[in-house]
Formats: structure tokens, sequence, C-alpha cells
């Protein structure tokens, strides 16, 4: 995942991995439109800042900002990009929300992340650690595609995980690895893991269909328990 992401965030061409800066304000605003708050003040934790596309848009909202990432590269050009001395730019494992403290996040944001992680242990893992950041009383604000029902796309998944690896090594192209093309979760496998992590969905918004095949966007605003 890291050695990904540092090649993405090393090429000219970072603002198609990462989505396009100019419309980050727009889906932010979106975000928390669709799962009916407003958030302001306390602290956010970023998760997946990248080059800092979101990070600053989040810096003018709360009074502190953790903004992690599992590269190192994308971390530098964030901090170059976003200059507010209320961020705090952490380096992650990737598995592992493991620079943040337990129970800081009054809100945590995750936004064109999950989609990419590489596998359902992976997603898991993930919600795991949104549970454990999230302070009393806390809410994380989570887009990512779900996988539809049905055996056509477990089938159509099924033969991309086997995929994948081979592409990944015949290709240079950060896009045809693993840790970019990520991992879908069905709808019941993502309630499973929710719960299994102590959340629970307390808003939910559908975004139509997904650019990824057999998948659609939604929108999760999650609380503990």
């Amino acid at each position: 995942m890291r050695a990904t992401w540092d090649q993405a965030a090393a090429s000219d061409r970072v603002d198609v991995y990462v989505g396009d800066p100019s419309t980050a304000a727009r889906e932010l605003e979106s975000l928390f439109r669709r799962l009916g708050e407003d958030p302001r003040g306390g602290t956010c934790v970023e998760v997946g800042c990248g080059p800092g596309r979101m990070t600053g848009l989040l810096a003018d909202r709360f009074d502190r900002v953790v903004a992690v990432d599992v590269s190192p590269v994308m971390l530098d050009r964030a901090r170059r990009a976003v200059r507010a001395g209320n961020v705090d730019f952490r380096l992650v494992s990737g598995r592992r929300l493991d620079a943040v403290e337990d129970g800081v996040a009054d809100v945590l944001v995750c936004y064109l992340v999950l989609q990419h992680l590489p596998g359902a242990g992976v997603v898991r893992s993930h919600l795991q650690e949104f549970a454990r950041v999230l302070a009393p009383g806390g809410r994380a604000f989570v887009q990512l595609p779900v996988l539809g029902g049905g055996i056509g796309p477990r089938l159509w998944r099924l033969l991309r995980r086997a995929a994948v690896p081979v592409e990944s090594r015949l290709a240079r192209d950060v896009t045809r690895r693993a840790a970019y093309r990520g991992y879908r979760l069905t709808g019941g496998e993502l309630a499973a893991a929710i719960a299994a992590a102590g959340l629970r969905a307390a808003a939910r918004d559908e975004g139509g269909e997904s650019p990824y095949r057999y998948a659609r966007e939604i929108f999760l605003r999650l609380e503990r328990g």
C-alpha cells in the first residue's frame, strides 16, 4: 500500500489518482449534507488525507485536524499544500490508524479511501479503528462503494481478486495495483463488519451507481454502539 501511494504521490497525475482539488469543497459539503449534519469545532481525524485535497477545508471547520496517510510522500505534499497551524499530519501503517490515540475524534472523515483498500480484512480493520478513535458521541462520515447482491457480482469479485496480483506484477501503472483497485464488500458484509466493530449506521444515503463495476456508492454516518 505504501509503495503504491508513494508512486501515485510522486506522479504528475496525482490529481487523477486522488480526485480533482477543484471539486473538493463541493464533495465535502455534499457528504455532510447527505448525512444530515454540518459538523464544526472539536477534533477531526481525516483518514487518507493524500496531498491535502480536503485537509485545508477541514482545518477551516474544526479546531484541530489529525490528517493521516499511509504514504510519506503524500504527507510531504500535504504539508506543503496546507499551511494551517491546527493540522497535525501523521503516518499510519495502512491496516490500522496506529498513530491516532483512542477516543480523540469528535468527527472522522473517510472519503475516497475505503474503495482502495486491498482486502476485506483491511476494510474491517479500518471500521474497528474508526470505533477506537471516536470520542464518546463522535461521528464518522464515510463514503464507499458497495458490491451488488447476487452470484454475478460475487463471481466477478472472485475472478478479479485472482487477476489483480498478476496485473500488478506485469503493469507499472498505479491503477493496476491491488492497493489502488481495492476490494468491495457486499451490503450484508458491510453491515456485519459495522456491527462487529461496535458501530451503528445513524444515517445513510445512496449516491446511485458507482464507477466501479457491480457497485453503488453509499454514504454513512457511523456512531459507536
